[in-house]
């Protein structure tokens, strides 16, 4: 491999010998690098003139003096011409801290292949090309950097070398010195060989080793917080805490997440002189961060009062000191109400309270027995009631049916400061006689010294409101109905067979059908066929009012004598008496267009007629037909 000198060529035509850092060596041969190195400015400088003169490429002298002003060529100094020497492989590193020197980060990227993985040292971010090696360097550059390799292994392979180790860089912006880890990759590409990758990184053992402390240093963390409140200065107190800190402070509801605001609380937190001791504590020491979780004890210096309560503490290095970064405190929770004893005969009597109240035929007097946000969800109302006004409008209307009320079972539960009771009750209607059982679901709550009702739901028994009975046979059945119904090649009955707000997508139409008449005008033509179907193999669901009929069907077309098969998709609906189709969703078999996907085993169920569902005789198709006509 021959090297030309532009690196020097450069330096003499700008006049900035500093292009040169004082480890690269100068070519004394066209086939040998042999490095060099002046103690003084005058004599580098001689010592670039005499090597200019040898720069040879492919037999002829260079011009080093425009390569340099014009920034061309200075992969030349990596011209291939055989192999590589370790030395040579050294020296590739030099022409790429020389384009350095230049300050230009194009001349910089032009060092790099056509698709270079660049993994920079101070980025995040590869960079994988021209462009993106270039931007890295446009901000790099600005500190000057000149790098050195300390200590450096090298490998040559066929066609590549790789230059792996430790190199420092100074910054001659700022005269900081930083050493990081590298690894170059040379290959030879249109001649020359260039950084096929670059992979630089911090020295890891130096990012940050994290702030020692002790669990008993920690702990002493509480002890330096405590004596400032013991300065009783607000301010001194807030100091304590980082600098994005969050305080869930023990007696106020907002969080405090700035000094201000953390000030604030303990301008009136101090008016109580607390002293605080540590009861239990639980120690974590991480990576510049600390927690002590446990139980403390404030003696209120201002009243004598001892309050204990639980805390968190996170404490991260800051600065050179070690601050709050959160601090949790909250009252002990045990011990926050006093619950107001009630038995299970109590929690039933208040329901006769209600009932007594019901008697008076007073609204007003029923409504004083919910609470102050009580909310009702009555029987025969879809409105929530809310508000004493709500509840007083609800009662109004029912007690003119003179309602008294007996509770036939129930299940009661005990709490703190709160009751529920939940049951089946039964109500007799004094101005009608008649009898009504309902759900009940009764939650009271201790406010203002007396029992009131918080929340009152009461319901139908669902049993009442059952759905219509359905077989999955006669599920199927329906299908038998509609395929009758083709069988009149009368599109309105077939069209009558579709609920009120019935969607039809059909087989051999982009249109959905969603009315009537959409539907009608669909079998008009579909009629012309014949059709006749069978349902092939099926899967019924069968819900609340609704069922479900899903599968494959195949129809002869008697116009025709064609068979074509096609899922099927029914949802009917019981509808005004009557089982309706409420949606039907008809398409090709898709492996006729899209070809043949493999299929699991499937126990197919034998397919018959069926018996009539419920008052919906279904008879066979040429029956119906006979008789629609």
């Amino acid at each position: 491999m021959k090297f030309s000198t532009v690196v020097v060529a450069l330096s003499l035509c700008s006049g900035a010998v500093a292009f040169i850092p004082s480890g690269i060596q100068g070519v004394r041969s066209s086939t040998q690098l042999n490095l060099f190195k002046k103690e003084t400015r005058d004599g580098l400088k001689d010592g670039l003139k005499s090597i200019v003169a040898d720069v040879k490429v492919d037999g002829a002298i260079l011009d080093g003096g425009a390569r340099a002003l014009f920034g061309l060529n200075i992969n030349a100094d990596a011209k291939v011409d055989g192999s590589i020497t370790e030395k040579e492989v050294r020296a590739l590193f030099y022409l790429w801290n020389s384009a350095l020197a230049t300050g230009d980060s194009r001349i910089v990227a032009s060092r790099y292949t056509k698709n270079p993985v660049l993994l920079p040292t101070v980025s995040d971010t590869p960079r994988t090309d021209f462009d993106s090696v270039k931007d890295y360097f446009d901000a790099f550059l600005l500190k000057a950097p000149q790098g050195k390799i300390v200590d450096g292994y090298i490998t040559i392979g066929d066609g590549w070398a790789s230059d792996t180790g430790i190199y420092e860089f100074t910054m001659g912006a700022t005269g900081d010195k930083v050493k990081a880890r590298y690894t170059y990759l040379y290959v030879k590409e249109d001649g020359f060989w260039k950084i096929q990758h670059h992979h630089s990184s911090v020295m890891p053992e130096g990012i940050d080793m994290g702030q020692p402390i002790t669990e008993d240093e920690v702990r002493a963390l509480f002890g330096r917080w405590n004596d400032a409140l013991a300065t009783l200065d607000s301010r001194k107190v807030a100091f304590r805490y980082a600098k994005k800190p969050v305080l869930l402070p023990t007696v106020s509801d907002v969080p405090r997440t700035n000094f201000n605001s953390i000030d604030d609380y303990f301008v009136n937190f101090l008016k109580l002189k607390p002293q605080g001791e540590i009861l239990e504590s639980n120690v974590l020491v991480g990576h510049n961060w600390a927690q002590d979780c446990g139980i403390y004890e404030f003696t209120m210096g201002a009243t004598g009062k001892k309050v204990k309560g639980r805390y968190s503490f996170v404490y991260v290095f800051e600065d050179g000191d070690w601050k709050i970064s959160h601090h949790h405190s909250s009252i002990m929770p045990e011990g926050i109400v006093s619950a107001e004893p009630i038995t299970e005969t109590e929690v039933r009597g208040l329901f006769n309270l209600w009932n007594d109240a019901l008697a008076t035929e007073d609204p007003m007097k029923v409504a004083d027995r919910y609470s102050k946000r009580g909310v009702l969800l009555p029987t025969v109302s879809d409105v929530p009631r809310t508000d004493y006004p709500a509840i007083v409008d609800y009662f109004t209307n029912f007690l003119k049916l003179k309602p008294q009320g007996e509770i036939l079972e129930g299940n009661i539960i005990v709490g703190t400061n709160w009751a529920q009771d939940a049951g089946i009750y039964e109500f007799t209607m004094g101005a009608t006689g008649a009898k009504v059982k309902g759900r009940y679901t009764y939650v009271y709550v201790f406010e203002d010294g007396e029992w009131k009702i918080s929340q009152h739901h009461s319901s139908v028994m669902p049993e009442g409101t059952m759905g219509q009975k359905i077989t999955e046979e006669e599920v199927r059945g329906l299908f038998q109905l509609w395929n009758s119904a083709l069988a009149t090649l009368d599109s309105d009955a077939v069209a009558s067979r579709y609920a009120k707000q019935a969607v039809l997508l059909p087989t051999v139409s982009d249109v959905p059908r969603t009315n009537y008449d959409l539907i009608k005008h669909y079998f008009d033509d579909f009629l012309k066929k014949m059709p006749q179907g069978e349902i092939l193999e099926g899967k019924v669901t069968i819900g609340h009012n609704w069922c479900q009929d899903a599968g494959i069907y195949e129809f002869t077309m008697g116009a025709t004598g064609d068979k074509v098969q096609g899922r099927y998709s029914f949802v009917y609906v019981y509808e005004d008496g009557e089982w309706k189709i409420s949606h039907h969703h008809s398409s090709i078999m898709p492996e006729a267009v899209l070809g043949p996907a493999p299929k699991p085993e499937i126990i197919k169920k034998p397919v018959g007629m069926v018996p009539a569902v419920a008052s919906q005789k279904v008879v066979a198709a040429s029956t119906v037909a006979a008789q629609m006509s």
